[in-house]
């Protein structure tokens, strides 16, 4: 029996001090041990959200990149995240940001009116298909609710990332001084032994997500246009969190001390052209002006209607003078002419009013609406004229004898591409 005891009780000590030996590691590789654990690779893969409102399947990242390699315009980087409004999920209420550079390559930074203080970054809420400055800054750490295979996730830009310096060490240096000088000489050509590196940690920051999305698109095997990279990598900068019982965001995220692989659906658009106009914006906002507008063109919008109208006039044209005929044609400069054939859902008139131009008008040049779809054509004077449709003028415009009016004028058609 004594025996039975003396071994329950040895037993009781055994355990007891491998309780305390576990604890114990379990403090240590929480604190000071935790980049001795062995590395582990966790993959979480965020694709789309389900919006109820509008019955659709969004991605959860979109980006939109206007390069401005023609100098026309501003520079435009942004980004935009599908997330949701709460744990209820009943509507996508999405989170954006947004860096623009003007036309000479200078940010335009935001300037909080109430602070003063400025940011390089505009932030966005998009809900319901509005888009308006955000009430609610988003910031290193803030989680927004998404899907992961139908379940709520919380993310969150929280990535951090190390820099170093090694620099001289006077302390070391003397104690290793005297060590190299009595016992080994060798040590005088060995810079570690009188350096010291020092480690600074840095959060990231939506200046360095946007940069970094930015680079991403530029160099996607898509190209420009409107594309999908079906899994990004943003393991860096965006870490994705299981939610408690409570619909709490747990304190470390999913792979935390592994490799962290944080895969992304994001579809992008990417234009090498500069952004000229609010339409082109995902926010329809740029720097937070949503009346911007480099293009000229007036922009008449009714606001019950999907279609947007656009007046061109004789102010919109250039002029070409020829010296066999004495006077001028005019054209359409072809910037113009691509920026609208960019647009979807727009209805195109041209107004030319001779009597607005005080030099002798001989008509349209050379493919001078070529490509653009004109709804209605009106040329005019208070005056009797003639007006030339030269070779092309009107090809691939739509247009037809009904849809052109003249006021006075008296077309003359040059295989213009539209039967009068």
């Amino acid at each position: 029996m004594r025996i039975a005891i003396k071994i329950a009780n040895v037993a009781l000590v055994l355990v007891t001090v491998m309780a305390v030996l576990m604890t114990l590691l379990l403090i240590y590789f929480k604190t000071f041990g935790k980049n001795k654990l062995p590395t582990s690779i966790t993959s979480t893969y965020a694709t789309t959200v389900y919006d109820p409102v509008t019955d659709r399947d969004l991605p959860v990242l979109e980006a939109n990149y206007y390069a401005n390699k023609n100098n026309h315009g501003y520079e435009v980087i942004e980004f935009r995240i599908n997330s949701y409004s709460g744990l209820s999920k009943s509507a996508v209420y999405a989170r954006g940001f947004q860096m623009t550079w003007d036309t000479n390559g200078k940010i335009i930074p935001y300037v909080n009116p109430t602070t003063g203080e400025s940011s390089d970054v505009f932030y966005y809420d998009s809900f319901n298909n509005a888009s308006f400055e955000t009430g609610h800054t988003y910031g290193w750490g803030d989680k927004m609710y998404i899907d992961l295979d139908g379940d709520t996730y919380a993310v969150a830009m929280d990535g951090t990332y190390q820099t170093s310096t090694t620099g001289f060490d006077l302390g070391k240096s003397t104690g290793n001084f005297f060590k190299a000088f009595f016992t080994d000489w060798g040590m005088f050509s060995q810079g570690s032994n009188w350096n010291t590196t020092t480690y600074y940690d840095h959060k990231y920051t939506y200046v360095d997500l946007l940069l970094k999305i930015r680079q991403i698109i530029k160099s996607s095997s898509n190209g420009t246009g409107d594309g999908v990279l079906s899994l990004i990598d943003l393991g860096d900068f965006l870490h994705i969190y299981e939610l408690d019982e409570h619909g709490n965001a747990k304190p470390d995220p999913i792979g935390y001390n592994g490799l962290i692989n944080s895969y992304f659906t994001m579809s992008t658009h990417y234009d090498q052209r500069g952004m000229v106009w609010t339409k082109q914006s995902l926010f329809q906002s740029v720097a937070g002006d949503s009346e911007f507008n480099l293009t000229g063109i007036t922009d008449e919008v009714e606001y019950w209607q999907a279609t947007t109208t656009y007046n061109l006039t004789e102010q919109n044209f250039v002029p070409r003078y020829s010296t066999a005929d004495n006077g001028f044609y005019y054209v359409l400069p072809t910037e113009l002419i691509n920026e609208l054939k960019n647009y979807d859902q727009i209805e195109i008139n041209v107004v030319f009013n001779l009597d607005n131009l005080n030099v002798n008008v001989l008509g349209f040049d050379y493919y001078a609406l070529n490509g653009i779809t004109v709804k209605q054509l009106t040329i005019s004077s208070t005056t009797e004229r003639e007006f030339r449709l030269m070779v092309g003028s009107l090809k691939d415009t739509g247009l037809t004898a009904e849809s052109i009016t003249t006021i006075n004028v008296k077309l003359i058609n040059t295989n213009s591409g539209v039967v009068l």
